[in-house]
């Protein structure tokens, strides 16, 4: 079950439960597609120091040092994240706070010109007004379910001028 919540924050769940008689394992993403001003200038804090996997290189593992900025297309996969994320974006002067709860995993995403441009539904500059930052549960993160056990990730997202 996928539930949105709307007010003076956004607050989105999704509920899994394993009906059957069979243990079973998945990966889920919240895909929370954020609106910044210009993607160039939007910046990333609370992942410094934390270890991710490059997906636009092999999935090569590599180590965040200071904030996020996004320079290329980007589909970064950070691993054992449960603390908040904050999206500063100087051009909407607002600092977006992503929370989670049931996640060990962040996902950073942006396809860039040349990404966006394998996609029908993205149109012509698109990509650069917008940002990815996704509570989930992927790779050895994956969640695993026995019968009768239910799981809920949840993201909350707050907005805050600068």
């Amino acid at each position: 079950m996928h539930r949105a919540t709307f007010g003076s924050e956004l607050r989105l769940e999704l509920t899994c439960t394993n009906t059957g008689t069979t243990l079973f394992h998945f990966e889920e993403a919240l895909h929370t597609y954020n609106q910044v001003r210009d993607i160039a200038s939007a910046r990333l804090l609370g992942l410094d120091g934390t270890g991710f996997l490059d997906n636009t290189n092999s999935n090569t593992q590599r180590t965040q040092a200071g904030e996020i900025t996004i320079a290329a297309q980007t589909d970064n996969a950070f691993l054992n994240t449960e603390g908040a994320v904050d999206l500063i974006d100087l051009g909407l002067r607002r600092r977006i706070r992503l929370e989670k709860t049931n996640s060990r995993t962040t996902v950073i995403w942006n396809p860039w010109r040349e990404g966006a441009a394998k996609m029908q539904d993205l149109g012509e500059g698109e990509w650069e007004r917008f940002l990815c930052v996704e509570a989930s549960n992927i790779l050895d993160s994956k969640v695993t379910l026995a019968p009768g056990q239910e799981h809920k990730l949840t993201a909350l997202l707050r907005v805050n001028r600068l």
